[in-house]
C-alpha cells in the first residue's frame, strides 16, 4: 500500500493529464478513448443522462453547437468546456438533459473522476493537483471543493509552474543560474522566474493573467477572422445584431478556430470550406470559402502573446535581469508549439527557449514527482498491519549521491508475530548497488544510501527473520530524487487586511509583515492592532471585523475594491467574556500553508482570550455586463482626463480600457469574459489611482505649507521654547519633503502639522467655545449614545459660556459631552468604519 502520494493532476482549462510513479519513473497514463496522453476538460450530458467527458464529450459539444445555430435558437446546452476559467465564483451551467444545473467545480469533479477511472488496479484517494501560481483564493478553493467532490480523501494543491520546473530539473540538474517558466495554457498564463544552485531550486518571482490563454487566441480568430469572412460570403447582419444568434454562431465556429490555429503554429496557411452550418438570414444555405494566412494570423494573435511577453519582461527588469541572464527559457501548455510566439519570445526575450519537455505533460509529470515526496496522511494509509509496520526517515530530494535511510520497526502496529532481531537489505531498483544483509537488533537501523546522479532512485526494502525468511513489510520501497531539491511554493500576492491608518489618516488594505509577495510557502503574516470602538458583552451589534484581501500589485493603503476578498472575520461582544474598551490590544496572526489554506488567530491581551479560526470558503459573485459598462466609461473617462494632463500611463490605460470594452462587446454574454473584463479593469484602476496620486502633487504641496504656516501662527501665539524649535524642525522637514515630492510622505506630515497647530490651538478658549456651537447646531445630525444626557450636557455647555469659565474648565465640559457620540458617529466624521482595527 502508497504510503506516498504518487499520482499528479494537471487539471487544465482545455485538457487534462494524470501522471503515476511507477519503479521510480513519473509516467504519463493514456486516456481510455483515444489513447492520448492528455484528456480534453469537456463534459456533456445526454437525454440518458450518461456523463461523457473527455474526447465524447468534445464531439458531443461540436454537434450541439452546430445543431443550436441550425435552429437558430436559444437552448439549454448540455456539453460543457473551459469551466476552470469561472472556477470559485458563482456561475451555473444549466442542463436541460438532467434538468439541473452544474458549478465550476462540480464540472472539474467530473474530469477528475474520468482520470481517476483510468486506473483498474488501484482506488486512488490522494493526488497532487496542480493550479495557475496566480490563481486567487477563491479559485484555490473551488479546486479543493472538486477534488472532494471526485472522491479523493487527501489533495495537495502545487502551481503549475513549480511543476514544470521538477521535470525539467530531472533533465537538468547540473544547470545553475536562471530558468523561466513560461507557462501558457488553454484559460491562463504564468511567468514564473526560479533560480537553481546546484540543484537547490528556489521561485524568486512569479507574475500572471487568469484570463489570458489558448481560449483568447480561438476567440480571436473567430471574431476577427472567420465571422468577418463570413459576412462577405453571407447575410449575418441579424444574426450578429442579436447576441443570442451570435452566440450560437461563435460557439459552431470555435472547432475551425481550433483547427486554424494547430495548422498555423507550423505552416504558412490553413484553409476550409465551410459548409453544413445552416442557413444565413436570407434563408441561403451557409457555405464559405475560408482562408486565413499567416500573416493574417499573426496579426490578431500577435497582441494576445505580446501581454504574455510584456509580463515576462516586467519580471525581469523587477529582478534585475534581462533575457541574457536566463539559462533557459521552459515552454508550457499547448500554445507554446505556436511558431509565432517561439519567435517573438526569441526576439524580445532570448534565444534560450528550451523544447526538451513536453508542453503537454509536462506539468503532470512533476506533480507526480512532487506528489512522490509527500506522504498521504497515517489516518487515510490503509495499510495491512499483519505485515511488519516500518517507520522511515529520509530525504525525498537531494543534491547528495549519499543519503541515510532511517529504519525503525513500528511493533505497536504490527499484528504479526515478529522475531527479535531481523535481517534487512536495501536494494536499489537498478540492481547496481545493495547494502548487503544488515543484522537488525533494537528495531532500529541506519543505512547509507548510494544514489545514481541526476535520477529518480528507487529501493527495495527486503527483511527476513533468523532464519532467513522473508517477512512481507510496509513499506517496501521507497523514491529518492537525486539532483534537485524541491522549491517550495511562494505567495504570488501581498496578503493583508483592512484597517484605518492613523498615520495615512486613511482607510486601505495594508499587507501583514511576513506575507508579502513571493514569500516562500508555508508563511505566517503578524500584526499588532487596536480597537476602534467600545466592544461591549453579550451585545452582537458590536463587533470587531477583519477583512482579509490578496493585494492586486502591492498597493499599500489601496481601497478595498481595488483588491480580491480573501476572507473575514469578525469577534462579536457574544464572544467575550467582559469589557473591552476603545483603543485595546488585538494581535492577528495568520498562516498560510503550502495550498495556501488560511488559518487565522485573533488574541486579545486585555482580555487574554484567543480565537483560532479556518478562513471560509469565498465565492465570486456575478456582475452584470451593464455594471461593467459603466464602470468602463467612467474609467476611461478619468484616463483621458489624465491623458490630457500629459500622462503617458493614462494613454496606456485608454487602449486596455478599449480592449476590455471590446471584450465586453463580443463576449459580454460570457462569464469568464466578464471576469477578464473585470481583472482588466481593475488593473487600470489601479494605474489611474497612482497617476492622480502624482497629480496631486500640487495641491498635496499647496496643503503641507498651509498646515505648516497655520502651525507657525499658532505657535507665536500659545508657543513656547520648546514648540519653538519644534516648529524650527517641521520646517526644515517640510523642506526635504518638497524637494523629494514625495506625496505619502507629505500627506502624513501634513496630519502631523495639523495635530500640533491644533494642540497649540486648543489653548485657546475660543477654539472651544466654537465647539460648543457646533455641537448645539449639529445635535440632531449627530448620533448620540444617550440623547437625553447629551441634551442636558450641551444646555449646560450653553449655561457655562455666559459664566466666562476658563479654558481648562471649558474643555473638560466639551470633552465629556463629546464622549456621549456614538462610535458610529465619532468615525463617520472621517467616512472610517469603527468595526475595523486602526494602526
Amino acid at each position: 500500500m502508497r504510503q506516498k502520494i504518487d499520482y499528479g493532476i494537471d487539471l487544465g482549462t482545455t485538457n487534462s493529464a494524470i501522471a503515476r510513479m511507477e519503479n521510480g519513473e513519473s509516467v504519463i497514463i493514456k486516456s481510455d478513448d483515444n489513447q492520448m496522453d492528455t484528456t480534453p476538460s469537456i463534459v456533456s450530458f445526454n437525454k440518458k443522462q450518461t456523463v461523457f467527458v473527455g474526447l465524447s464529450a468534445k464531439n458531443a459539444l461540436e454537434r450541439e453547437a452546430v445543431s443550436f445555430h441550425k435552429n437558430r435558437k436559444k437552448a439549454e446546452p448540455n456539453g460543457y468546456q473551459e469551466f476552470k476559467r469561472t472556477m470559485g465564483t458563482d456561475h451555473h451551467y444549466n442542463s436541460s438533459n438532467m434538468q439541473r444545473s452544474y458549478t465550476s467545480e462540480e464540472l472539474s469533479a467530473e474530469v477528475l473522476k474520468k482520470l481517476k477511472g483510468y486506473f483498474r488496479d488501484e482506488d486512488i484517494n490522494s493526488a497532487v493537483i496542480t493550479v495557475p501560481a496566480m490563481f486567487r483564493q477563491s479559485q484555490l478553493d473551488a479546486t479543493q471543493r472538486a477534488a472532494e467532490l471526485a472522491g479523493f480523501s487527501y489533495c495537495e494543491l502545487l502551481q503549475e509552474p513549480i511543476a514544470a520546473s521538477i521535470a525539467y530539473g530531472i533533465k537538468a540538474n547540473s544547470t545553475t543560474g536562471y530558468w523561466l517558466v513560461f507557462d501558457f495554457g488553454g484559460g491562463t498564463f504564468d511567468a514564473a522566474l526560479m533560480h537553481v544552485e546546484e540543484g537547490i531550486m528556489k521561485v524568486v518571482d512569479t507574475e500572471g493573467d487568469n484570463h489570458l490563454g489558448g481560449k483568447n487566441l480561438d476567440n480571436a480568430i473567430v471574431d476577427q477572422l472567420l465571422i468577418p469572412e463570413l459576412e462577405k460570403q453571407c447575410e449575418l447582419n441579424d444574426t450578429l445584431e442579436n447576441e443570442s444568434t451570435k452566440k450560437l454562431l461563435q460557439d459552431a465556429l470555435k472547432k475551425y478556430a481550433e483547427e486554424a490555429k494547430i495548422t498555423l503554429s507550423s505552416k504558412e496557411k490553413w484553409g476550409y470550406f465551410l459548409e453544413d452550418l445552416g442557413e444565413d438570414d436570407e434563408g441561403e444555405e451557409i457555405q464559405a470559402d475560408l482562408d486565413i494566412s499567416l500573416e493574417q494570423y499573426e496579426k490578431v494573435v500577435s497582441p494576445i502573446f505580446q501581454r504574455a511577453i510584456d509580463i515576462v519582461k516586467n519580471v525581469l527588469v523587477r529582478n534585475n535581469l534581462s533575457g541574457s541572464d536566463l539559462e533557459s527559457l521552459i515552454l508550457v501548455g499547448g500554445p507554446t508549439f505556436q511558431q509565432t510566439l517561439r519567435r517573438m519570445l526569441k526576439e524580445q526575450v532570448t534565444d534560450k527557449v528550451d523544447t526538451s519537455i513536453d508542453p503537454m505533460t509536462a506539468v503532470a509529470k512533476g506533480a507526480a514527482l512532487f506528489a512522490s515526496t509527500k506522504d498521504i496522511p497515517r489516518e487515510l494509509q490503509k495499510r495491512d498491519s499483519s505485515k511488519a509496520q516500518l517507520s522511515l526517515k529520509y530525504p525525498e530530494t537531494t543534491v547528495e549521491t549519499q543519503e541515510n535511510l532511517g529504519i525503525r520497526i513500528d511493533r505497536e502496529q504490527s499484528t504479526a508475530n515478529l522475531p527479535a532481531t531481523f535481517t534487512l537489505e536495501i536494494i536499489r531498483g537498478d540492481n547496481g548497488w545493495s547494502s548487503g544483509k544488515v543484522l537488525v537488533e533494537g528495531d532500529v537501523e541506519i543505512i547509507e544510501l548510494m544514489l545514481n546522479e541526476g535520477k529518480t532512485n528507487q529501493f527495495n526494502i527486503k527483511l527476513s527473520g533468523p532464519d532467513g525468511s522473508n517477512i512481507p513489510c510496509e513499506p517496501n520501497s521507497i523514491t529518492i530524487i537525486q539532483g534537485m531539491k524541491i522549491a517550495n511554493a511562494t505567495l504570488p500576492y501581498h496578503v493583508g487586511i483592512e484597517v484605518y491608518d492613523t498615520v495615512d489618516n486613511k482607510q486601505g488594505v495594508y499587507p501583514l509583515s511576513g506575507l508579502e509577495k513571493n514569500k516562500t510557502l508555508p508563511a505566517k503574516g503578524k500584526g499588532s492592532f487596536k480597537t476602534m470602538k467600545d466592544i461591549r458583552p453579550g451585545l452582537k451589534e458590536d463587533q470587531i471585523l477583519i477583512p482579509i484581501y490578496e493585494l492586486s500589485r502591492g498597493n499599500d493603503g489601496s481601497r478595498a475594491i481595488l483588491n480580491t476578498f480573501f476572507g473575514k472575520f469578525a469577534i462579536t461582544g457574544q464572544d467575550i467574556s467582559a469589557f473591552l474598551p476603545a483603543g485595546s490590544d488585538v494581535e492577528v496572526t495568520l498562516n498560510i500553508d503550502a495550498s495556501r489554506r488560511g488559518k487565522l488567530s485573533v488574541y486579545l491581551p486585555a482580555l487574554d482570550e484567543s480565537f483560532d479560526v479556518v478562513i471560509e470558503t469565498t465565492i465570486e459573485k456575478d456582475i452584470k455586463k451593464e455594471e461593467l459598462q459603466k464602470e468602463i466609461v467612467v474609467a476611461k473617462s478619468t484616463a483621458q482626463r489624465l491623458a490630457n494632463e500629459g500622462s503617458s500611463e493614462a494613454e496606456k490605460q485608454l487602449v486596455q480600457l478599449d480592449e476590455a470594452e471590446q471584450v465586453l462587446n463580443e463576449r459580454g454574454h460570457e462569464r469568464s469574459s466578464k471576469e477578464e473584463v473585470k481583472a482588466k479593469l481593475q488593473d487600470s484602476l489601479i494605474e489611474l489611482d497612482k497617476q492622480e496620486a502624482e497629480g496631486e502633487w500640487p495641491k498635496v504641496k499647496q496643503e503641507l505649507q498651509e498646515a505648516l504656516n497655520d502651525l507657525i501662527m499658532q505657535n507665536k501665539r500659545y508657543g513656547n521654547a520648546q514648540t519653538n524649535r519644534i516648529v524650527e524642525e517641521s520646517e526644515e522637514h517640510v523642506r526635504q519633503v518638497i524637494a523629494a515630492r514625495d506625496i505619502q510622505s507629505a500627506k502624513k506630515l501634513t496630519d502631523q502639522l495639523s495635530s500640533m497647530a491644533f494642540e497649540l490651538q486648543g489653548q485657546d478658549i475660543s477654539f472651544w467655545v466654537g465647539a460648543v456651537y457646533y455641537l448645539d447646531e449639529c445635535f440632531e445630525d449627530i448620533k448620540w449614545t444617550n440623547r437625553s444626557e447629551a441634551y442636558r450636557g450641551v444646555q449646560n455647555l450653553k449655561q457655562l459660556l455666559n459664566m466666562n469659565p476658563n479654558k481648562d474648565r471649558l474643555e473638560q465640559a466639551v470633552w465629556e459631552v463629546v464622549q456621549l457620540m456614538s462610535p458610529e458617529s465619532k468615525a463617520a466624521m472621517q467616512n472610517v468604519n469603527s468595526d475595523l482595527l486602526r494602526r
